[in-house]
């Protein structure tokens, strides 16, 4: 795997594994492989059950929805969290350099998660506030990440349950950052419809995530992580002209895409509510 160099009888960190796996350093995805090991690399062993059921079998096995099921579980909850920090790091700067949020005050972070999206775009625009909404369990971590940032003045946070809880009020732009993924079509609508709700006439919604084509199944990085989603959620990754027809009937438009300079299918779809 290239994470060791061996020299005479000792071994030491390749330099991948020293950038990557070393706690403490600025691209540590320890967290990362520790969660997909945990909770996923023993699920594909019943990728075949999934696939005849259509269903996820983390969550059966946990006797209901994955993330109930963490929100009665702080130790799940925090390696989960910790874990989509660690990727989420990656993303976030992609975010924050390719979207413009200038002319905006507040930004409401839904299923915000450790608050790595709201800090980077915090950074990059300097007149932004954040709320960070989600459980109270995921934001026990939430607020540590924004105490190390240094960034408690601006970035809040917010406790409920997104779909049964009322959101906070008086955002101008949402960020729906691998989120809505994680659910069937019909619950992803609603999510959107939610948003609207919430939002101004003019203000902007934001969705990260890894999007597939409009015609066929690519690309292979999204069409993979699509069969992760089965194993462990009810959703999948939904392309661009979805995501677009959804937010049609929530009231949106003047849409905007803004694929990622990577070698993975993650982006930014921009709307307007109308």
């Amino acid at each position: 795997m290239g994470l060791l160099e061996k020299r005479g009888a000792r071994y030491r960190n390749a330099p991948l594994a020293a950038r990557f796996l070393v706690e403490g350093r600025p691209e540590y995805y320890g967290d990362f492989v520790t969660m997909m090991d945990r909770r996923l690399y023993g699920a594909y062993r019943h990728l075949d059950r999934s696939l005849r059921s259509n269903a996820p079998v983390t969550s059966v096995e946990a006797r209901g929805d994955v993330f109930r099921a963490m929100a009665q579980d702080p130790s799940m909850a925090r390696m989960f969290t910790m874990g989509m920090h660690a990727t989420g790091a990656y993303w976030a700067g992609e975010l924050a350099r390719s979207v413009d949020l200038s002319r905006h005050r507040l930004l409401l972070d839904v299923g915000g998660g450790s608050g790595v999206y709201s800090i980077a775009l915090c950074r990059r625009f300097k007149r932004l506030r954040a709320v960070v909404f989600d459980i109270p369990v995921v934001l026990e971590v939430a607020r540590e990440r924004i105490r190390e940032a240094d960034l408690e003045s601006r970035i809040e946070t917010a406790a409920g349950e997104f779909f049964r809880d009322p959101w906070p009020e008086g955002a101008d732009v949402v960020l729906f950052s691998a989120v809505l993924h994680d659910w069937p079509p019909e619950t992803s609508k609603a999510l959107l419809r939610k948003a609207a709700d919430v939002l101004p006439e003019g203000g902007e919604l934001v969705i990260r995530e890894l999007f597939s084509d409009d015609e066929g199944p690519g690309p292979l990085y999204a069409a993979m992580s699509s069969v992760t989603m089965l194993l462990d959620t009810q959703g999948e990754n939904y392309s661009w002209a979805t995501y677009e027809t959804w937010l049609r009937g929530a009231g949106f438009g003047r849409f905007r895409r803004i694929p990622f300079r990577t070698t993975a299918a993650s982006g930014a779809l921009v709307a307007r509510k109308l």
